[in-house]
């Protein structure tokens, strides 16, 4: 016998025994049943792997081959550093020129 028989043989095998199986009522039910929750709980797990990435799972993790996300992060990092030139250094200067502290400044009207 080659390997050709063997596999007919095999499948004619498991066919008969599916069949006879299958026969009863009660065991196609049985059948059924488990194929259903079978694939209840496939779907659910493939569902539980598709994860859609919102804006809101997705901030604060940035992916390093996002290459548009990358661009975006670093602009919004030099948008807070030119806020913070604009208005933190921009009113120390005004107030050096002034020659007082900001904080002894504002102590000063608190006490008038």
């Amino acid at each position: 016998m080659g390997k050709g028989n063997n596999r007919s043989l095999l499948l004619a095998g498991l066919a008969a025994g599916a069949y006879a199986y299958f026969s009863k009522p009660e065991n196609r039910e049985k059948a059924l049943v488990a194929f259903n929750n079978t694939k209840t709980k496939f779907n659910a797990y493939m569902d539980s792997q598709k994860v859609n990435k919102t804006e809101l799972t997705k901030a604060g993790h940035s992916e390093p081959h996002d290459i548009d996300d990358n661009k975006m992060v670093g602009e919004g990092a030099m948008t807070s550093v030119h806020y913070y030139n604009e208005s933190v250094q921009d009113k120390n200067k005004q107030s050096d020129s002034n020659d007082t502290d900001p904080i002894e400044k504002k102590l000063d009207t608190e006490n008038e």
